[in-house]
């Protein structure tokens, strides 16, 4: 795998002013009221040059006089607009004479347009270019910003698909150990391997999630199905793993709807695995529901959440002073998970009583034994 070279991802830029004007004077006096700006400034003498400018460069702001030979103030902002790459630039028209109601109302079908009286105002000028060169600059900021972030989930994409390979060649090597005659006192090194490759595969499919929540929601697929009989199924699943430690369930009867399995027993796992590792004493899953939406919260005892990580809890690798060989992925992918589902998590904590996270998602509609599944809507991922 190979990272993407730092060249690739755009680099800040200052925002570029472009002034255009007849006069060399009218030029003169711009480019000496904007010195303190510290942009990049051209000129262009005509509407034509000031079009042929714009081909090859991106700017920020157009200062153009109104009264030009040949092409004058208008019909360059009109072919301006016609043009792609400046159809949304902010225009400034420079005019010795007060544009009147109409002229300007003719303009509003050409997005942004001001106008500043001559003689300039230093003050003024200076002031709206400022605005908008700013506001360009933090737009042109945002997306680096986005470009870079995409690419480092692609990276990460790539990376764990790259470690699942030789992951699943382990694994396959130490079932098949496991199923040799070998050593008594060997196998509790072959059960150990096995566990290590199942946390490092959670690991992998957590970082898998982390890069597909960057482009956007993760697709479900929805299906009839019930949140009961699907957290019996994971408690199930647990029950076995957990040493000294209980899963008390209480679940309603009827908690169907249409949601994405796969994509829930992954939530409803994570947050017990959660509960498990962070919390001490048994754990309470319950689920209940009503006409609207239906309510999963599991919680447990033990020290409460630092009252610094609360705010933050669910953003990706944040993990606080919570030591665990997990990612700090977990909970970030269930919240991703929940929006999918055009539901939402939250959490409450606090020594006296306990740590309680609840799961909420929509029941758009009932279903009926056999009804057809109807469209659902993109989840997200586990917790750690």
């Amino acid at each position: 795998m190979s990272a993407m070279p730092q060249a690739d991802i755009e680099e800040r830029r200052l925002a570029t002013i472009l002034a255009v004007d007849d006069n060399p004077a009218n030029l003169l006096v711009v480019s000496a009221i904007l010195e303190t700006l510290g942009r990049p400034l051209l000129t262009a003498s005509s509407g034509k040059e000031a079009l042929a400018l714009l081909a090859s460069h991106d700017v920020a702001v157009i200062l153009l006089d109104v009264v030009m030979p040949e092409m004058d103030g208008f019909e360059t902002l009109r072919q301006l607009r016609a043009q792609p790459r400046t159809k949304d630039t902010p225009v400034i028209l420079l005019t010795a004479f007060e544009l009147d109601a109409q002229a300007m109302t003719s303009l509003r079908g050409t997005f942004s347009v001001d106008y500043v009286l001559k003689p300039f105002l230093p003050e003024l000028l200076r002031g709206k270019v400022a605005a908008l060169t700013a506001l360009w600059e933090q737009r042109h900021e945002l997306a680096r910003r986005s470009q870079a972030l995409a690419a480092k989930d692609r990276d990460i994409a790539m990376l764990a698909h790259d470690l699942q390979n030789p992951l699943n060649a382990i694994g396959i090597s130490a079932a098949l150990l496991n199923n040799a005659v070998v050593r008594p006192d060997a196998r509790p090194h072959v059960e150990r391997i096995k566990r290590t490759v199942t946390r490092m595969s959670e690991m992998i499919r957590s970082l898998t999630d982390y890069a597909r929540a960057g482009q956007g929601a993760i697709p479900v697929v929805p299906e009839p199905m019930d949140v009961g009989e699907l957290c019996r199924e994971v408690v199930d699943d647990l029950q076995g793993t957990v040493s000294g430690r209980t899963i008390q369930i209480d679940c309603e009867e009827g908690l169907r709807g249409q949601w994405d399995r796969n994509r829930l027993h992954q939530a409803v796992s994570n947050l017990l695995g959660n509960a498990i590792r962070h919390g001490t004493g048994n754990v309470e899953l319950r689920a209940r529901g009503d006409a609207g939406e239906v309510t999963i919260s599991v919680h447990n005892g033990g020290r409460p959440i630092p009252s610094d990580l609360l705010p933050v809890i669910f953003q990706p690798f944040e993990r606080g002073r919570q030591a665990g060989p997990g990612l700090g992925l977990g909970l970030f992918i269930v919240r991703e998970i929940a929006k999918a589902h055009g539901g939402s998590v939250s959490v409450t904590s606090s020594a006296k009583e306990g740590t309680t996270f609840v799961l909420r998602l929509p029941r758009e509609q009932l279903l009926d034994l056999g009804s057809a599944p109807a469209d659902g809507e993109p989840p997200s991922a586990p917790l750690n």
